[in-house]
């Protein structure tokens, strides 16, 4: 039977090519409807070329997740993906477009697969309006033999904010129960810490809006919080806008808080921690201070930012946190030094507990290349040239990767740079990291805030859960951007990378697309492609198109240099039939069709 397909298809594929070589390069959209906005579009689709306002669906995206909120984190990075063999289980906070700050319409979601991501539940809310909720911080536990979550982050009482968290009745159920931490104020983060128990912390401002921080622990099964203890009370140690972020051990017993201390030319990152379940806590102790506790890495000054994560290495009460760092001033954090802008971790079993340096200008051209790095417009609120760094160990706890976003150079029609995901990792428990990769290397879509999943990670094989928009920009906070489509994007990838490879250092002295190899396949092939050294850091894209002409992947979008180039396609979710492969720089376009073959 797969002999007379096979048949079929080279019979047609004349016939195919001409169509679908005109479905690329001619084709007349339909117009697209959004369902939510209900706006009609239409553009041209030539060359390849696709408008950033178009409405389209990301490669990848998770489906009925995409909304208007582009604001995803409230300083760090949340739990807002876990994995668990083949249950995949994701929290987001939506707006509908007519309402991109969520002013009336923000509510917190979760989304589930028990199949790996081939198919995915019903996203379920977690509060129905008028009553709002924002900054979902996912932990899921074991409940007798089934699995559950529960959901902290903050609640709404119309205009009010407070710091709350919802239990589950059954995953998948869409029944809750929640309940408020003691008093008003901002956002609940934590770990579930075992026994029906989730522990985490929470801020509260005086009239002046100087902050404290306070520790409680939720009753999932009572669906109660715990007396307060406190942690920090301004002015000592902390003082307005502070955030923070909440980890702790498989067994709760070991716990650790960090957070920012806003304080105007003495910026630091502090933190506390606790070795018996949350009764008592260490005295507070400083990871990074401007001008003063480690305000020197390799040679650069810098300080903390608030984008930042914190994780337990899996079988052991050890701690680990990375976060993004700024140049300091007397008056504030900027980007004027290249050398101020950088990823770092700190743990007490690392390198004295000094921080290393995982990304910046040691291994990033972006960086260090510095016309590369002021061809800058804006990067979005709260966003900096590396930034929002999440950690996570694979399950054996032999290899540590870190995921962060960084802008691209250059600018965009709105005025702000677009990002892309980078990935690096560290095999000597985070002393070393390898050179950052550029996981998503998309040039007309501005991707941010990934979030790695604590759990279900090989050395080979990590999963991340990132948003993906078309325009740069926050349309939800204080950027005042344009407003686009917010997709949820759930990958799987090896942390040394499965991407583009350079296969030859002979320099070619002409475009050459080859033929997929092997072809037909299933459900994987290669395409070896080489770029003359005239095309030195021409922006190259090679595509994968179906037969009607829709693009199905992107391959790669970015700069290269001359040489040959390897990469891998993987059809997986694709259905069998002809599809067309597109090399394209400013002056070179060749298309290739191969066959997929299930």
């Amino acid at each position: 039977m797969k002999k007379i397909f096979i048949l079929l298809l080279i019979i047609l594929l004349p016939i195919s090519f001409l169509f679908a070589q005109r479905a690329i390069f001619t084709q007349n959209c339909d117009p697209i409807k959004d369902d939510i906005n209900n706006i009609r579009l239409h553009t041209n689709f030539r060359y390849g070329y696709i408008p950033p306002n178009l409405i389209e669906q990301y490669p990848g995206s998770i489906p009925n997740t995409s909304n208007f909120w582009d604001y995803q984190t409230n300083g760090a990075n949340l739990n807002q993906l876990w994995v668990f063999g083949d249950t995949i289980i994701v929290s987001y906070p939506s707006v509908d477009s007519t309402d991109p700050t969520g002013a009336s319409t923000r509510i917190n979601w979760y989304i589930y697969s028990v199949n790996g991501g081939a198919n995915w539940s019903t996203p379920i809310q977690l509060t129905f309006l008028p009553n709002r909720s924002a900054y979902p911080d996912l932990c899921p536990y074991l409940a007798g033999t089934d699995r559950n979550v529960v959901i902290s982050g903050r609640k709404y009482n119309g205009s009010l904010s407070r710091g709350g968290a919802w239990s589950e009745t059954m995953l998948g159920l869409g029944s809750f129960l929640s309940a408020n931490v003691p008093e008003p104020g901002r956002d609940f983060f934590g770990w579930y810490i075992g026994n029906y128990k989730y522990g985490g912390t929470y801020s509260s401002p005086d009239a002046s809006s100087n902050d404290s921080l306070f520790y409680v622990k939720y009753d999932v099964a009572l669906n109660t919080f715990s007396n307060k203890t406190t942690l920090a009370v301004s002015p000592t140690n902390i003082y307005q806008n502070v955030r923070y972020r909440h980890t702790a051990n498989a067994s709760g017993t070991h716990q650790f808080v960090m957070w920012w201390d806003n304080t105007t030319g003495a910026y630091a990152l502090r933190y506390r921690t606790t070795t018996d379940g949350g009764t008592t806590w260490s005295a507070t102790a400083a990871l990074q201070i401007a001008f003063g506790l480690n305000g020197t890495i390799n040679g650069d000054v810098c300080s903390p930012w608030f984008g930042y994560d914190a994780v337990y290495k899996p079988g052991t009460n050890n701690w680990y946190c990375v976060w993004s760092t700024l140049y300091p001033t007397a008056t504030g954090q900027n980007t004027s030094s290249p050398g101020g802008c950088k990823i770092l971790l700190a743990s007490p079993v690392v390198n004295g507990g000094v921080p290393v340096e995982v990304a910046g200008k040691i291994n990033m051209t972006i960086i260090s290349d510095t016309n590369l790095f002021f061809n800058r417009a804006a990067l979005q609120v709260g966003v900096t040239p590396v930034s929002h760094p999440s950690i996570a160990f694979s399950d054996d706890g032999s290899r540590i990767v870190v995921a962060f976003s960084a802008f691209q150079p250059g600018d965009s029609l709105d005025g702000f740079n677009f990002n892309d995901i980078w990935v690096t990792y560290s095999d000597n428990g985070g002393l070393n990291w390898a050179t950052p990769w550029n996981l998503t290397n998309t040039q007309t879509w501005d991707e941010l805030y990934p979030v790695l999943s604590p759990t279900g990670n090989s050395p080979n094989s990590f999963k991340i859960r990132f948003q993906a928009t078309r325009g740069p920009g926050s349309q939800s906070f204080s950027n005042n951007a344009p407003v686009y489509r917010v997709y949820q994007i759930y990958q799987v990838f090896n942390p040394q990378g499965t991407g583009i490879k350079n296969v030859n250092s002979q320099i070619p002295d002409k475009f050459v697309l080859e033929q997929n190899y092997p072809n037909p396949f299933n459900p994987t092939t290669k395409i070896k492609f080489s770029i003359p050294q005239s095309a030195n850091g021409n922006v190259i894209s090679l595509k994968v198109y179906d037969i009607l002409g829709k693009e199905v992947a992107e391959l790669f979008n970015g700069k290269l240099n001359s040489g040959e180039y390897e990469v891998e396609f993987n059809g997986g979710k694709l259905a069998s039939g002809v599809y067309f492969y597109q090399l394209k720089s400013d002056k070179y376009v060749e298309t290739k069709r191969m066959i997929l073959v299930k």
